[in-house]
């Protein structure tokens, strides 16, 4: 296999040297000054992944994305930046980055996410590939619908969901017939879980949910909007904000989207802990007929002795111990 091109596009020499350090013997590198100069590179040669400095004097690292996602480009691109706040990390997102990493750099984690976005764009493709028949055929079903009719068939269908994977996957799925993209958390009682309409999730829409579900139920950034309830977080990054109208209308929509699909996991944890509940009971129902049985064997072991001492005759024990298997019996078979 082929040594993977990274395109790094950072103004700081010595930045670069750190780079060249880091990735040496990894990577094959090309270093780009400025924003106009990382455009002609991957005119020139498209890299595999791009390591995008944020604040450059001719034009930011979001403009650069933005013109790289509107040429087509699908490839990797990570965001370098001196700033972190929720507000520059959604920035990242809405231009179509795949992650966001903050200076000072620690090379670790850079090294790792490299490599993981790497192999998760790779996998995209092969999906992408293998999926393409089988996702034209459901796109085509699914723009017959109207958008009440998709919200319609996800409340229909909802309390089929068996776990929070297949409500984030249901999700992720009304989304897309609804031409909207972006990622959803479901969590509760037995742990979480993320998807993304794109595929796999990125570290950087892992971080903006985090963030997301500290919010207001509804919160809107530009074309983000993010919808927050107990057990689920939804965020969409390309709300239709030309078009009012059809705007507020998908706001409604994607709001009771989020809570029906809140209320089915909250349903399933409630479920989940009555059947831990009734388990719990049962066994403790088990312990008291173990407990019983055990006594009734000990009595009757000891039934001849206790006869005995009685008085009672040898024919008299022996027709005790007959009743007392019979009714013996006759309880363990009812």
């Amino acid at each position: 296999m082929s040594e993977a091109s990274l395109l790094i596009v950072e103004d700081s020499q010595s930045q670069c040297a750190l780079y060249r350090s880091l990735f040496d013997g990894q990577y094959s590198l090309r270093f780009a000054a400025n924003g106009q100069a990382a455009l002609a590179s991957v005119a020139q040669q498209l890299p595999d992944a791009i390591l995008l400095d944020v604040e450059m004097p001719d034009m930011d690292g979001y403009t650069v994305c933005r013109q790289l996602r509107a040429a087509g480009h699908e490839l990797p691109i990570l965001f370098v930046s001196s700033h972190g706040k929720l507000e520059d990390r959604l920035q990242g997102y809405d231009a179509g980055g795949n992650d966001f990493l903050c200076k000072p750099i620690d090379g670790r984690e850079m090294l790792l996410k490299v490599a993981l976005a790497l192999r998760s764009h790779a996998e995209k493709r092969e999906l992408q590939q293998s999926g393409q028949h089988a996702f034209s055929a459901a796109m085509t079903a699914m723009s017959a619908m109207s958008e009440m009719g998709v919200l319609i068939e996800f409340i229909r269908n909802v309390s089929r969901l068996a776990n929070y994977h297949d409500i984030g996957a249901a999700i992720c799925s009304t989304l897309e017939a609804l031409g909207l993209h972006g990622c959803v958390q479901v969590y509760g009682s037995r742990g979480e879980t993320l998807h993304s309409s794109d595929g796999q999730p990125s570290e950087l829409e892992a971080s903006i949910i985090a963030n997301a579900r500290t919010l207001s139920h509804i919160y809107s950034s530009g074309s983000n909007t993010s919808f927050n309830y107990p057990h689920c977080c939804l965020i969409v990054r390309d709300m239709p904000l030309e078009d009012e109208v059809r705007c507020g209308r998908l706001r409604d929509h994607l709001a009771i989207l989020a809570e029906v699909a809140a209320s089915r996991a909250q349903a399933q944890d409630e479920l989940h802990r009555e059947i831990g509940s009734l388990q719990q009971r049962l066994d403790s129902l088990q312990q008291r007929l173990d407990s019983l049985n055990a006594a009734v064997l000990t009595l009757r072991r000891e039934l001849p002795a206790s006869s005995a001492s009685l008085g009672l005759n040898p024919q008299q024990q022996q027709q005790l111990a007959r009743l007392f298997d019979q009714q013996l019996v006759a309880l363990q078979q009812g």
